[in-house]
């Protein structure tokens, strides 16, 4: 057995190994170590457990709220010593919650249990909701003196209450929850009944505040934290980003920053929702208009400019919504980051020389491109960040030496067969960056760099006039940051996505449309504050979706869906957390969980585990969409 193990590990560190970018066989060992070495577990369902199951209709039985959840690691924090829990906002968003954010005041906890302020050993925040009725998926955010935090969506809740929980690590924000402020948090759902909308989402938002302890001490955190966004007192604070131009905030930093990070929010909305799967122009009249295809192309660039100077990109992880490509497919089990977005770092410290030039304003600006003209995206998407800065002892001096930023390397072929019967499409595109600068700090002179080196591919093919479309894509590269010879940045990603989707019965009456889902998150992470940690989830969700003879709205009334995920997570710390788990037909059929955190984030509840078949299936109304 120990051969075999070693064999499979050997043959998928070797093909981590064939592509730049990807995270290397060191940081993954851990991963699939703990996958492959497993305990044992109890058997997963029974028949006694039928009777016990989550509700899914009108006229079930059953009483309890289905547990959804997306799969995540949770927080480290000091196993001994004291801690506070602290409510920040309890608010339910319904009717009229559109563009009306909760807004409560904030102020640090001062009991002796939580720690002294501004030196906590680690902050978590838990974001709990309930929900009952039918609703579309919505998009949330949580924002810390307009900072943005946790970029966060809803589940497509069931007639008879689902909840759901998710517990974030915010010591990063240190500097945030020191300070009293504004918490605000955006959940813009719409309650209409004449569309069958019902369902409100029941909001409660926690913070644990943990002492440092000899043996987890105060962590290094920023020492100032600058939002980029609007600064709206009664909006939501992200940009809304519908054009070339991108979105730009005026910042003054101060003049001892030694370190400067960009930390990134981005999420496409509407025609950019699905911008992975987009079509690119040259081809966008292979088929008829009401076959639905989006233009623009499937490549996104999410860009950061400090005086209008490229200082890095974002490739980003195709985020699928508990509504997206077929619903069925994501209750209970959502896509991976679907209740916690992913976030991305850039370094712009080659850049605090000119940031500290004192005869003219500085600007961030953050930009969003893709493959169309006039603009390049559609509209549009929700981009909003945070410079994180480390201070020194005294005046920070130096140059930029190297800024070599080349064009993006992005080629568009394909064609049709005779007669439009298919058409096949294929994008490609590479990125590569180095800035460098030489700086005097409280601690000498050093050369501090940043580089990126990205690629990427996709692949779609369509039938039958665009309706069934068959995409893949592959998303690589490492971004990282280098202090003279100490690594201060790393990350190392791979996102692979194949979609199958078929929509040739959409239009007709009773008709349906299904897809078949499979999509990978391998991310090797050593943030510039806090402890590396490494990702692994593999994702493999299909279904399918009975359409009722609604004139005008489309409604959903039946279907199935089947999603399984293998997890894994490790950390600089020894920290590690598994899980294989898979949902059917509304029902939860497998769920085990190891590690070292396995208490800290257990299995759903035994009586929430269906049988072997699943549930019954997807058997209320609802529709596509989000925002």
């Amino acid at each position: 057995m120990i051969v075999i193990k070693a064999g499979i590990l050997a043959l998928i560190w070797a093909a981590f190994l064939l592509v730049n970018g990807q995270p290397s066989p060191e940081e993954l060992a851990p991963l699939l170590a703990g996958l492959f070495d497993r305990p044992t577990q109890e058997a997963s369902g029974t028949a006694t457990d039928l009777q016990k199951r989550v509700p899914l209709m009108t006229d079930d039985p059953t009483v309890a709220p289905l547990i959804d959840l997306q799969v995540f690691a949770p927080p480290v924090v000091p196993k001994g010593g004291t801690s506070c829990t602290v409510k920040l906002l309890e608010h339910s968003f319904g009717v009229d919650s559109f563009n009306k954010p909760a807004i409560v005041s904030y102020l640090p906890p001062v009991s002796p249990q939580c720690g002294k302020v501004g030196e906590w050993a680690a902050i978590s925040l838990n974001l709990s909701v309930f929900s009952i009725g039918t609703q579309y998926d919505r998009l949330g955010a949580i924002y810390l003196s307009h900072t943005e935090i946790w970029r966060t969506s809803s589940a497509e809740p069931t007639k008879t209450g689902t909840i759901w929980t998710t517990i974030k690590d915010m010591t990063k924000y240190t500097p945030l929850f020191a300070k009293p402020g504004d918490l605000m948090m955006d959940f813009g759902n719409i309650v209409d009944t004449s569309l069958l909308l019902d369902a409100a989402f029941d909001v409660t938002i926690t913070a644990t505040f943990y002492a440092p302890t000899k043996a987890f001490p105060t962590p290094d955190a920023p020492d100032l934290i600058i939002p980029l966004s609007n600064l709206s007192p009664t909006l939501p604070n992200f940009f809304t980003v519908d054009n070339d131009a991108g979105a730009t905030t005026v910042i003054d930093i101060p003049d001892t920053a030694e370190e400067a990070y960009v930390e990134i929010i981005c999420s496409g909305n509407s025609a950019e929702e699905f911008w992975y799967l987009n079509t690119p122009d040259e081809f966008i009249d292979t088929f008829p208009p009401d076959a639905g295809l989006i233009g623009k192309g499937p490549f996104r660039e999410v860009q950061v400019l400090v005086d209008r100077q490229l200082a890095g990109v974002v490739w980003p992880h195709a985020v699928i919504y508990t509504g997206g490509i077929t619903p069925s497919n994501w209750r209970p089990l959502t896509s991976f980051g679907a209740y916690d977005q992913p976030t991305y770092w850039i370094s712009i410290t080659p850049f605090i020389p000119q940031l500290l030039t004192a005869n003219r304003s500085h600007t961030i600006t953050l930009r969003v491109q893709g493959q169309g003209s006039n603009p390049s995206i559609n509209s549009n998407w929700f981009v909003s960040g945070s410079v994180h800065i480390r201070k020194g002892k005294g005046k920070v001096t130096g140059k930029l030496t190297k800024h070599e930023v080349g064009p993006l390397e992005i080629k568009t072929t394909g064609g049709a067969t005779a007669g439009n019967k298919t058409l096949h499409t294929r994008v490609t595109a590479k990125r590569k960056l180095v800035v460098e600068a030489e700086l005097k700090t409280s601690h000498g002179r050093q050369t501090v760099t940043f580089t990126q080196d990205l690629e990427y591919t996709n692949e779609a093919d369509y039938e039958d006039e665009g309706w069934i479309q068959r995409g893949a894509q592959s998303t690589i590269g490492t971004t990282e940051a280098r202090h003279g010879v100490r690594l201060v940045l790393r990350d190392a990603f791979s996102y692979p996505l194949a979609v199958f989707s078929n929509y040739s019965l959409f239009t007709q009456e009773l008709g349906g449309y299904g897809s078949d889902i499979h999509q990978n998150h391998t991310r090797a992470l050593q943030p510039p504050f806090g402890f590396q940690r490494s990702i692994h989830s593999v994702q493999h969700a299909k279904g399918q979706i009975g359409m009722d003879d609604w004139p005008g709205l489309r409604h959903a009334i039946n279907g199935t869906g089947e999603t399984t995920q293998l997890f894994a997570y490790s950390d600089g710390r020894g920290e590690t957390y598994f899980r294989d788990v898979a949902a059917m037909n509304d029902g939860w059929v497998k769920d085990e969980v190891w590690g070292t955190l396995k208490d800290a984030n257990p299995p759903v509840p035994r009586s929430q585990i269906f049988g072997p078949g699943g549930g019954p299936g997807f058997r209320r109304m609802v529709a596509r969409g989000r925002r």
